[in-house]
């Protein structure tokens, strides 16, 4: 069981220092999904949701890393390749240090030393409109390449993985090359396999969305992002499907949220 006011309040506070840091440093992001629909609908935290999203872009990604790897207040602990050896997710976390989460949906992520509270920096990526789902599979290969490399996969379950992929990237390069007329506009695409993208006038200029008790910046256009992800997003979902994230969540006591 979680308690989903007080895991709310945590991330809450968590998100203002990452705002914070980046603002001073003039290092743009944009809040999205189900943040994003909090702010629209609810004015913030979707009742139910116990998770915030971030996303950084991709020509100032390794700045906003390094930024927030300097000014982290010592409660919270930046989460990557460089600060845990097991790493193999291809965007950084922002782990809380004053409690311990439990995920079922996502088991792999107890292989991490920190099981606190997190929040995921995400990144987008400016891409040719008609790269999109092939910028997404070779994301997928990458992925693979470092859970392989990190011993966290089979040989025999990687390389058919690998293989499979690898196929699809293939056919996928040969339709672009034999295409009469490219679709070479710039859109922001992400890692997922949803094919879920932000154009580029959905996003700049940015503007901040009011979000329980303070602001965080957002997409200058985010209705036809919503739509996309969810349809008709004003419509709250069936009951069976208002579930938080986290399974468990413990606090220490030093954590006074």
């Amino acid at each position: 069981m979680i308690d989903i006011k007080r895991v709310q309040s945590r991330l809450l506070d968590m998100a203002k220092e990452i705002h914070c840091i980046l603002e001073r440093n003039d290092i743009p992001y944009v809040i999205t999904y189900g943040t994003l629909l909090g702010a629209v609908r609810h004015g913030g935290f979707i009742p139910w949701d116990d998770d915030f999203d971030i996303y950084l872009f991709d020509d100032s990604y390794s700045s906003a890393i390094e930024v927030l790897r300097k000014e982290l207040p010592s409660d919270l602990f930046l989460e990557d390749e460089e600060s845990e050896p097991l790493y193999f997710h291809g965007w950084a976390h922002i782990k809380d240090l004053y409690s311990s989460a439990e995920c079922d949906l996502y088991p792999q992520d107890n292989l991490y030393k920190h099981h606190g509270l997190s929040v995921d920096l995400y990144k987008a990526t400016k891409i040719p409109r008609d790269e999109l789902y092939l910028f997404q599979k070779r994301e997928i290969i990458h992925y693979y390449k470092r859970k392989y490399s990190k011993g966290l996969m089979d040989e025999s379950d990687y390389h058919s993985k690998v293989e499979a992929v690898s196929a699809e990237i293939k056919k996928m390069e040969s339709t672009l090359e034999s295409k009469k007329e490219r679709q070479l506009t710039p859109i922001y695409g992400f890692m997922s396999l949803d094919g879920d993208m932000f154009e580029i006038d959905e996003v700049f200029p940015l503007k901040k969305y009011k979000f329980a008790d303070t602001e965080f910046w957002g997409p200058n256009q985010y209705d036809s992002f919503l739509k996309r992800c969810y349809g008709d997003y004003m419509q709250l979902p069936s009951i069976e499907h208002r579930k938080p994230h986290y399974s468990n969540v413990v606090f220490s006591n030093s954590n006074m949220c």
